[in-house]
């Protein structure tokens, strides 16, 4: 009865801003955390709900801005790739990656528990899954394995569809839900680190490309990023079906444990 007044915690204590609420295609969201599980080594699954969530509408691959902290004039924000929504439960699926507790939006990932309330907006992102494309060939690191598994999720079976996904080992594997007609291939990079691998370039090289005209999605660090965009560049695609996204970068705010800075 008590924890509502005295040891709920919420991340903001503020109405949230007008100009987050002003963005174009947007809902606030009020929420609440209903669990919290550890994923492998390095990723935790966060499941919150909220009556927003009853007719909330996204596509796949499209994201939630948290309010984590600062002020009404500067919130200060973090945004999360969309694992699932369950409308009929209002329930949304974060998975987040989970390297040390350095920066706000670690930090909360790391100490959030059940009961916990946090607000925010969504969706954004204008990177989803293109339903012009005869094929579609998903590439990323570990904070871009949730999107890409529910974008991958996404696809029709009849249409062709591959992900590789580069994590530490097969233990940092997620789950998915993707049809028997889809593939997902783990990249295991070891003591690698990230901004040394070149698996994700490596597999854009090498990726067997089906006829027709497909739409490549690339999205991790923003060097690797742009080093896998000009792989498939290389490949004979043209600029316009390759949807490349940098989620973070090295030399950032926490960006050596994957945590984008804005």
């Amino acid at each position: 009865m008590q924890r509502e007044e005295t040891s709920a915690r919420r991340a903001v204590a503020f109405p949230l801003p007008a100009r987050l609420l002003g963005i174009a295609g947007v809902q606030p969201l009020e929420l609440e955390v209903t669990g919290v599980t550890d994923l492998g080594t390095h990723m935790r699954r966060i499941l919150l709900t909220g009556a927003s969530l009853a007719d909330f509408t996204y596509r796949a691959g499209q994201d939630v801005m948290l309010v984590l902290g600062g002020t009404p004039d500067r919130p200060l924000s973090r945004r999360y790739s969309i694992r699932n929504v369950d409308r009929p439960t209002r329930t949304l699926e974060l998975n987040i990656v989970t390297h040390g507790v350095q920066g706000p939006g670690a930090v909360w990932a790391a100490n959030v528990a059940v009961g916990d309330r946090v607000e925010g907006v969504g969706p954004r992102g204008k990177v989803f899954v293109n339903p012009e494309a005869d094929w579609h060939l998903f590439l990323g690191d570990e904070s871009a394995a949730p999107a890409k598994l529910n974008m991958l999720e996404a696809l029709p079976a009849s249409t062709p569809g591959v992900a590789y996904l580069e994590v530490g080992s097969p233990r940092d594997e997620l789950a998915h839900a993707a049809s028997d007609a889809h593939e997902v291939k783990w990249l295991y990079r070891g003591e690698t680190a990230a901004i040394s691998s070149t698996l994700l370039v490596e597999a854009m090289r090498s990726a067997a490309l089906p006829a027709g005209r497909g739409h490549v999605y690339v999205a991790g660090e923003v060097q690797v990023v742009a080093d896998v965009q000009r792989a498939a560049l290389a490949r004979g695609l043209a600029p316009e079906q390759i949807s490349p996204k940098a989620y973070w970068g090295r030399g950032k705010a926490n960006a050596d444990r994957g945590e984008p800075d804005s």
